[in-house]
C-alpha cells in the first residue's frame, strides 16, 4: 500500500524506559516517557499511552531511526472508540495536523488540538503510527523511538520557554542583533496581548548562516535542541534552505519538542532587511511577526486560509473566505495570515488571533 506526502506523509516492543521531569509553572507536571518500537509486518506501530485521570494534554513524537518516514495513523481512547483517523483528514480541505502526512523521519501528535477536540479520560490509550519507505510505501519491521509528554496543568497562566540562536557569526553583527532583539521584543508583546508570557534567551552557535531546511531536517538542529532542552528553538540565518525570498520556516505543524532533527523554526533575517541589507522599523515589525507566526506553527496553528483559497484551517472562528480580495479583507490582521499585506499606506500589523486559535497554543505541551 501506497500512501502519499502532504503536497508544497501488532506491536513489537524492543526496549522501554521512563523517566519523568516536573514543570511548576502552570500548577502541573509534565512527564516524559521514552521507548523503542518496531512496527509490525504491515508497517503499524501500536504505542501504549497510560494516561492519568488529571492529563490535560499529550504530545507524542515518533522518529525512524533509519531511512524512510514516519506518520501518525490514528489515536483509540480507553473505550475503544476512535477519536482520530488520518483518512478522516488527509483529503480534507480543513487542516488539522501535519501528523497525517508522510513528509519527514518524525510525526508529532499533539493531543487535544483544539477546545473543541474530545479531552483526556484516565486509562489505557493507544496511538497508531506507519513507517514508510522513501517512495511512501508501507513498510515493516522498522524501529522506531517514541517520545510521550503528559501534561496535567491546573492553573490559568500560559507561559512559553524560547531559545534563540543565532547561526554563523551573526550575533557578532551589531545591526542584526539590535534588530533581532527588537524583533523578539515585538514577538513577545504579541504573545502578552493574547496571555502568553514569553521569556525568551539568546545564544550563540556553530551551525551555518545558510540555514538548512527545517522541513528536510538536519542533524545540526537534532544537535542545538538536545543542548537547549525544552521550550521552542528558533535559528537566525541568513536564509532558509538556498531561498532568497523565504521569511522562515516551522519543522511541523506541530513541531516536535524533543530532540530531532525538525526540532526547530529557522527565520532569514537577511530577507527581512530587504536588498539594502539594513532593517527599517517596518522591516523589524514583519522581522517579529514572522517570529510570532512562525512559533505559532510549531505550537500548532495553519494559516487560516491557504494562497489558492480553497484550503483553510479546522477551526470555526477563522473565516473560510475564497479569494484574495475577501481574504485580505477578512484576515489581512491575522498573525497566522499566509503573507504580509502591504500598501502604499504601508503594511498591516499582522498581531491577532481568534479565540480558537489562542486554545490551539494553550493547548501545545509547551506552553505551560
Amino acid at each position: 500500500m501506497m500512501r502519499y506526502p502532504l503536497a508544497a506523509i501488532g506491536l513489537s516492543l524492543l526496549a522501554c524506559t521512563g523517566t519523568t521531569s516536573e514543570a511548576e509553572n502552570c500548577g502541573g507536571d509534565v512527564q516524559v516517557e521514552t521507548m523503542s518500537l518496531q512496527s509490525d509486518r504491515q508497517g503499524i506501530v501500536s504505542i501504549p499511552l497510560s494516561l492519568d485521570s488529571d492529563d490535560t494534554v499529550f504530545q507524542v513524537v515518533v522518529e525512524n531511526s533509519g531511512d524512510g518516514y514516519v506518520s501518525t495513523d490514528g489515536l483509540v481512547n480507553p473505550d475503544g472508540e476512535s477519536i482520530l483517523d488520518w483518512e478522516d483528514w488527509y483529503e480534507s480541505h480543513d487542516s488539522l495536523t501535519d501528523a497525517f502526512y508522510a513528509n519527514a523521519s518524525a510525526t508529532t501528535l499533539n493531543w487535544p488540538v483544539r477546545e473543541s477536540d474530545p479531552g483526556l479520560t484516565e486509562g489505557e490509550w493507544t496511538l497508531y503510527a506507519s513507517t514508510l519507505s522513501d517512495d511512501f510505501y508501507y513498510e515493516g519491521r522498522r524501529d522506531v523511538d517514541v517520545t510521550i509528554m503528559r501534561r496535567s496543568c491546573a492553573g490559568s497562566a500560559m507561559k512559553l520557554k524560547a531559545t534563540i540562536a543565532y547561526a554563523g557569526d551573526l550575533e557578532n553583527d551589531s545591526e542584526v542583533a539590535s534588530a533581532t532583539e527588537a524583533a523578539v521584543a515585538r514577538w513577545t508583546s504579541i504573545y502578552a496581548s493574547h496571555g502568553i508570557e514569553l521569556s525568551t534567551e539568546f545564544i550563540s552557535s556553530d551551525i551555518k548562516a545558510s540555514l538548512p531546511s527545517p522541513s528536510t531536517g538536519n542533524a545540526a538542529y537534532d544537535t542545538l535542541y538536545d543542548e537547549v532542552g525544552e521550550g521552542v528553538l528558533l535559528v537566525v540565518g541568513d536564509d532558509v534552505g538556498g531561498a532568497a525570498d523565504l521569511y522562515g520556516m516551522a519543522g511541523g505543524i506541530p513541531g516536535p519538542q524533543v530532540a530531532t532533527e525538525h526540532s526547530v523554526v529557522a527565520v532569514s533575517w537577511l530577507v527581512h532587511a530587504g536588498a539594502n541589507a539594513s532593517f527599517s522599523d517596518s522591516e523589524i515589525d514583519i522581522y517579529g511577526e514572522t517570529m510570532a507566526h512562525e512559533i505559532g506553527h510549531f505550537l500548532g496553528l495553519y494559516h487560516p486560509v491557504e494562497m489558492g483559497w480553497n484550503y483553510w484551517d479546522a477551526l470555526s472562528d477563522t473565516d473560510d473566505c475564497s479569494s484574495a480580495k475577501s481574504c485580505e479583507s477578512a484576515l489581512a490582521d491575522n498573525l497566522m495570515f499566509p503573507y504580509p499585506v502591504c500598501g502604499s499606506g504601508g503594511c498591516t500589523a499582522q498581531v491577532d488571533l481568534s479565540n480558537a486559535q489562542v486554545g490551539v497554543l494553550g493547548l501545545n505541551i509547551g506552553v505551560r
